[in-house]
């Protein structure tokens, strides 16, 4: 199974996986406390989609790098730039000395200079990072392994181009289970029965990538960084998996989906009635692993 590309929901990432704005500006503010960061830090971020997290740590002054295999996602980063007046920068690839020019990749350049902060975007692999060895202070790794085919590779370049004594940032969601949880057991008990299949092409869980950290020596500190809460719907939920805005939902074929979300509606109609609409309040906790190499 291939690592997977946003491109098919890009238009609705930041709507259905953005941190209000409040919750976003903690998030960034724990990241530069985590990672000791001052305005000579070097961030790389993988898995840098539409910037959620990028934009608004770059736009604190910092030189930051992210890198994607969705050119959809990075066009909604490019939008936001943009619309923050950032200045592009035209430089051909090799022209910094952390580029490895054994390797030919697109790259779009931008710079704020009244917060002195630069962000370079990088078409690219993670599982084959086009940087030169020991290249940067500190990785960003948001919710990107378990999309991952061959995520060990993806962090063994991750150790590669940080720099000794630099970090690994792993970080994470939590949630509670809302009374609606049951429509993802439900959903979950239809597939199973018509032999569908969620699983995602990278790491089951994110234990396995701190369990993967400690057979190679490395040490992980969880921090819990911010917690908030948010509301749901049985109508959201429903739709989301019916409308495939999951990543779990890409791989099931038509022939499975279409039936399996027909008899999801049903049930979800017949268990909710009148209170699809009805917000049911989820507690969230946004989680750093922070690992030192």
């Amino acid at each position: 199974m291939p690592s997977l590309s946003f491109d098919q929901i890009a238009h609705a990432y930041d709507a259905t996986r953005g941190y209000p704005e409040a919750v976003t500006q903690q998030v960034v503010q724990a990241l530069e406390r985590a990672a000791n960061a001052t305005p000579q830090t070097h961030f790389l971020e993988i898995g840098v989609g539409t910037g959620r997290i990028a934009f608004p740590l770059a736009s604190l002054g910092h030189d930051y790098t992210g890198v994607d295999i969705s050119e959809k996602m990075v066009e909604r980063l490019q939008e936001k730039t943009r619309a923050a007046h950032w200045n592009e920068q035209q430089q051909v690839w090799g022209s910094l000395p952390d580029e490895d020019t054994a390797q030919t990749v697109e790259v779009r350049r931008y710079t704020n200079p009244e917060q002195t902060a630069s962000l370079r975007l990088i078409m690219a692999d993670i599982t084959r990072l086009p940087f030169h060895r020991a290249s940067f202070d500190v990785v960003v790794a948001a919710h990107i392994f378990h999309l991952v085919d061959g995520w060990q590779r993806a962090v063994q370049e991750v150790i590669r181009v940080l720099r000794s004594g630099g970090m690994l940032l792993h970080c994470w969601d939590e949630h509670s289970k809302p009374d609606v949880h049951d429509i993802s057991e439900e959903w979950q008990r239809i597939l199973k029965t018509l032999g569908g299949d969620t699983r995602r092409p990278g790491t089951p869980s994110v234990h396995f990538v701190t369990d993967w950290l400690t057979q190679q020596g490395l040490q992980t500190q969880k921090i819990h960084a911010v917690d908030w809460k948010r509301t749901v719907t049985p109508r959201q939920l429903l739709e989301h998996t019916t409308q495939r805005i999951w990543s779990n939902t890409w791989s099931i074929p038509d022939s499975i989906f279409v039936p399996a979300t027909e008899l999801l509606t049903t049930w979800v109609n017949e268990r909710y009635g009148s209170s699809m609409d009805t917000p049911r309040v989820q507690e969230c906790r946004f989680v750093i692993g922070k690992t030192t190499v």
